[in-house]
Order: C-alpha cells, then structure tokens, then sequence
C-alpha cells in the first residue's frame, strides 16, 4: 500500500498515464459493442452479452478516472488533470449505463419506466398532466425530449437516465466546491460519489432517486448563500425554483430535502453552542430567518399539490396508523421471511448481501468512521470540528435515522436500495470531508511528502473507492449474481400484451407468469387515455407447473374458471437466476409443462409470436 500511494503522490506523469489506460480502455470497450450483435430476443443477462475482458475495460476506464482524481486531490503539484479524471469517469458510467440502448432492447426497463412513459403518452394525448402524474416533472421532461429529438421513448427513457445520474455527479462535484476548505477535499469527495451506489436505480426513471439527485445542488446554493454576500436576491429566486422543481418531483424527496435544510440550520446552533462552551470563537453564523424560506417552501409547495389527492393522503395515513398501532410488516421483516421461505445456505445469504448490499454497507461504514471522527473531536476540550465537517456529521445522522426507521418500521417503501438513499447522499461529503482532514490535518504540501501512515490511508481510501466501483459495476443489472432477472422488455412482448389487450374479452379473467399486462396496458395505450376498458389488468398467478403435479389439466388447476392463460419466454427463463439447491421451490415451467399444456383439451393457443404467447383456458 505505501509502495502505491508513493508512486501516486511522486511521479508528475501519473495523471497521463492514468487517462491513456483509461481512455484507451473505453475506446476498445466501445469498439467491442460495436462488433457485437443486438440482443435477439429476450436475455437472462446482460453480462453475458459481453465477454470477460470487456467488463475488465469498464471498470478500468472508471478506475482509471477515479485514480486521476485521488491522485489530483493529493498531490504536491496541482493541475487540471482532474477534469480529464472526472471526464473519463462520466465517459466510462455514461457507456455502462447506455448498454440496454447499444443491446437494441425494445424498452428497459420493465416496471416502473413503462407506467411514466404511459402518462408522457397521456400529455402527448391531451396536452395537459393526468391526474394520476403525481410526479409531473419526469413526464414533462420526457414529452420536451421526445417533441424535440424526435427519438423513440425506449431512447429518451435511457437518456434521462444516463442524464440524470451524471447530473448527480455534477451536483455532487458543486457542492463539494462549497463546503470543502481545499481543492482536494473537494475532490476526494467526487471521487467518493463516483461509484453507482444507487445499484439499479441508475437504470431507472424513478422519480423518488431521479429528484434525490437535485438536492446535493440544492444544498450548494444553501451554502452559497451563506459564503457569498453578494446576489443574494439572484440566490433565493434559483433556490425557491429549485425547492418547486424538487417537490413535484416527488413528495418523499420534498419532504427530506425539508428535514436536511432544517438539520443544517440545527447543526449550525449546535456547532456555535460547543463552541461557546469551549470558550472558541464561532466559526459559522447565526440562523436568521431567511435560513428557514427554503423549508417553508418546500412544505408549501407539499401541500399545495400533495395533499389534496386521495392516493397520497391514504399513504400518509398508512404510515400514520403504524405509528400508532404498529400492526404493519417491515421492510426488514419482509426481507427475512423471503430468506426463510427461499431456504438458502448461509454461505449463499452472505454472498447475496454483498452483491446486492454490499457497496452500500461499505459506504455506510466509511461514513459511520467519519462521523465517529466528527464526534470525538465535538467532544474533546482540545479540538474543534469544523462547521461543515459538523453539519454533514449531522446530516449524515439524520439520513441513516430516516433510512433505519424505513427499514425496520413502515413508510410504503420495501427496497431496501431505495430505503438506503436517504445516507447515501450524504455519505460521499462527510466520507471527503472528514478523511481528507484526517489524512492531511493542515500539513502543506510544498513543504515535503505525507508521512508513511497517512500515505497508507491514502491507499487504503484508492483501494475502497475502487472496490466499490467495481463491486457498483455488477449490481447495477439485474442477473444471477443478485438473484434477478434482466428487466429488458422486448419487441414480442410489446407486440403481444398489445394484440391480447386489444382482443381479449373483458369478462373472462386473467393468469399470467412473470407477464406484466398493466404495465404493458400503460405502456402501448397510455396510463389514462387507453381507449380499451382494461381492468382487471394485472393477471393473477399460474400455479408452479400449470398445476400439472397435482392436477390432470390446468382447467382443474385455475378452479375450473374460464380464464386467458399468458406465458412468455421471461417467464421460462427467469427461474436459472435462482440457485439449483433452491430451484425446485420456485415457480416455474419446463418444456415438459408446455408439451402437456398444448395436448390439454382444456386449452387451446390463440396467439403465439415466438416469445409471447396467449392461451384460452375452458373451465367447463
């Protein structure tokens, strides 16, 4: 380790030998997805498009970026070599994370997304906003984009995303601008927001983490305003704008961008408090009631628009009645009956957690380190933390609270990724903050190098980050490797859900395996405009096997009811993500299962386009 953090900090041509390797790494990466084939047809995984070394490419294009800049926020002899760093880390995550656009995937992914481009649909339509948009500002930007560009949706939805976790990045990068010191604790904290965290809700138009991505740049114009006395009128305006932007986003972001701004103003009447009883000298202004506008605006522009529908309100009593009577499921609870009902081993659980969790719990317990840093030194009579060191130890706290309380309580909110987000935002600033400060502790650089500790806490800081970059590289696509299966939606499937919808008789029920129909129904037709009565969309299950181990005939399996029976080739393939000591427990459907189902007088086929398929099920 001291051996790497020396050749970092001496060699001068360290930064273009880093950006040669790492662009000349993403270059033949490109060069390989351009030779490969476009996806056929449905695929269980998208890393097994690829083959071994391209994967190898990716990670070091970022690694090779991220290195840039640890390397920058370091070193004795500064340059602007650090925006070829973070350049190449926007080049390399931008490639990765257009990959369902380069497969040639009808749409991804399947979920949400297809739900906010039926109500884009409905815009287009109507030219107006639902009244099922209660998100509005992802659906408006969609339809600008698709008037403007004239791309496809499947294009614009994977631009936006792109979009919008490099918009993170930036953010990120401004804020750090603001609160850090020194060039370089600005720095260390980009690198530290780098890695895709967020796992595959960087893949996603999912309004809740597409505006958590807008408050690192709400929080920079807090602090703006704050450190810069002149155009404060300017300030405000492009803040309350932002606060506006940010609740119609989504209102659980509205709410927490409400409680961060509330806990800086805590945290500075805190900071001066301590530094009153230690008899120092305060080093951050007092509240005033200007600090309170932006929270009384994002709590009015909640209730403006919130709380006058019906959905939101019974959600917020939900959460209310669990407060109350506590009689809701956790998260948390959820989590370990589905371990329990899956019967895996320990070593398979374990194994799970860190790809599905394991870069968040590594930048929970780096943070966790760095507010333990914070605390001790609020505690001691001999040093004083830093105002913003203090107020993102804070926030920190306030974050993890939220997250904790999702996780073991009840918010209507059951992924734990997205549970998480609440601490990963603030994770990256107080991790640069505080390891910054510890590492260097005010020693100037022109005055000789680091001492060999704190050159090893160099390297073991490269070699964390790096390891969650690579680590966020296969968590971010659903695969075996996390247990899921690819949420690419294909052409066939599109073309299926839309000749059944528009054919099948509305009377006669519906059983489906791992067929979406109401989010197909959103997606071909609109959220609110679909000419077609639709309901009930969402098909009940199809028992394992078509009922075929227990039953002589899948009439007698679906209680003898007339029904449309719906299969798809991702419902065939989805159970091989699961492991083969659990498969069994598993619904699932062989070709043995297909062979009975198609001799079964009780069935008959009546669609049928290779990877969809429609069945008319005869319960008399």
């Amino acid at each position: 380790m001291r051996l790497l953090s020396k050749s970092l900090l001496s060699k001068s041509n360290a930064d273009k030998l880093l950006a040669t390797i790492g662009f000349v790494s993403v270059l033949v990466a490109l060069i390989v997805i351009a030779r490969t084939p476009p996806a056929a047809g449905y695929e269980l995984s998208i890393y097994n498009a690829y083959p071994a070394y391209f994967w190898f490419l990716i990670i070091v294009g970022s690694a090779c970026g991220i290195g840039i800049l640890i390397h920058q926020a370091f070193a004795a002899q500064k340059s602007r070599w650090w925006l070829a760093g973070l350049f190449l880390v926007i080049f390399s995550n931008s490639i990765f994370l257009g990959l369902p656009f380069f497969r040639g995937y009808a749409f991804f992914s399947l979920g949400d997304a297809m739900t906010h481009v039926g109500m884009m649909k409905d815009i287009t339509a109507t030219g107006h906003i639902g009244e099922g948009s209660f998100y509005p500002v992802v659906h408006v930007l969609g339809v600008s984009l698709l008037d403007i560009t004239g791309l496809s949706h499947a294009t614009v939805t994977n631009l936006l995303f792109v979009f919008f976790s490099t918009l993170y990045l930036l953010n990120i990068y401004l804020l750090a601008t603001m609160v850090a010191n020194h060039r370089g604790q600005a720095l260390l904290i980009t690198a530290f927001a780098c890695p895709l965290v967020f796992s595959f809700f960087h893949t996603l138009i999912h309004p809740s983490i597409l505006s958590l991505f807008m408050v690192p740049l709400l929080l920079y114009f807090y602090h703006r305003r704050q450190k810069i006395p002149s155009g404060q009128v300017t300030l405000i305006v492009i803040s309350l704008l932002l606060v506006l932007v940010i609740a119609l986003f989504h209102p659980v972001t509205a709410i927490f961008a409400v409680i961060v701004i509330l806990a800086l103003n805590l945290a500075r009447s805190l900071h001066r408090h301590i530094a009153r009883l230690k008899n120092v000298a305060a080093q951050v202004s007092a509240v005033t009631p200007k600090d309170y506008i932006f929270p009384l605006a994002g709590l009015l522009a909640f209730f403006v628009w919130y709380l006058p529908r019906p959905d939101i309100r019974q959600r917020f009593t939900t959460v209310l009645d669990f407060l109350i009577s506590g009689d809701r499921t956790s998260p948390f609870d959820r989590q370990v009956d589905t371990l329990g009902l899956a019967g895996i081993t320990t070593a398979q659980t374990i194994e799970l957690f860190i790809s599905r969790f394991g870069v968040i719990f590594m930048y929970g317990i780096i943070a966790g380190i760095a507010v333990l840093i914070v605390l001790r030194m609020s505690l001691s009579r001999n040093a004083h933390p830093e105002p913003t060191h203090f107020s993102y130890a804070v926030l920190f706290v306030v974050g993890l609270a939220a997250s904790v309380f999702s996780l073991f309580g009840f918010t209507g909110e059951l992924d734990p990724v997205r549970i998480s987000r609440f601490f990963l935002i603030i994770a990256p600033v107080v991790s640069g903050l505080v390891l910054y400060a510890f590492i260097t502790r005010q020693q100037p650089f022109n005055s000789g190098s680091l001492k060999p500790g704190r050159q090893t806490l160099i390297a073991i800081t490269v070699i964390l980050i790096l390891a969650a970059s690579a680590l966020g590289i296969f968590n971010v696509y659903n695969s075996p490797w996390v247990v899921k299966a690819n949420s690419q939606v294909t052409r066939m499937e599109i073309a299926g859900t839309e000749w059944f919808s528009n054919h099948r008789d509305t009377a006669i029920g519906i059983a489906g395996a791992n067929v979406y129909l109401g989010r197909f129904d959103d997606f071909n037709f609109g959220n609110e405009t679909s000419p077609i009565r639709r309901a009930p969309t969402y098909p009940e299950p199809i028992p394992s096997h078509f009922g075929y181990d227990k039953n002589s005939s899948v009439g007698e399996a679906l209680a003898f009811k007339d029904r449309y029976l719906l299969t798809c080739h991702r419902g065939r393939m989805w159970p091989l993500v699961i492991p083969e000591n659990v498969r069994p427990r598993a619904r699932q459907y062989t070709e043995d299962d297909f062979a009975r189902l198609r001799a079964d007088p009780a069935a008959a086929q009546i669609y049928a386009n290779g990877e969809f398929e429609v069945w008319r099920v005869y319960g008399a």
